[in-house]
């Protein structure tokens, strides 16, 4: 078996690995989503799509 301070030292550098690699993924994670308050509600952005929408004015009518 190793010797306790090498088994000690290998923990260590594996759980400082995991702790950057859990950062690195939280901080990858954030940077790809949008906060909930950051968009507008969804009823307001359909009506903004709607109003300039061209298709919704009848092009039979004239």
């Amino acid at each position: 078996m190793a010797n306790p301070q090498t088994q000690k030292r290998i923990f260590q550098v594996v759980s400082i690995l995991f702790v950057l690699l859990m950062i690195y993924f939280t901080y990858d994670m954030l940077s790809r989503t949008t906060r909930p308050g950051r968009k507008g509600q969804l009823k307001d952005r359909i009506e903004r799509r709607l109003e300039s929408d061209s298709t919704r004015t009848d092009s039979a009518d004239g």
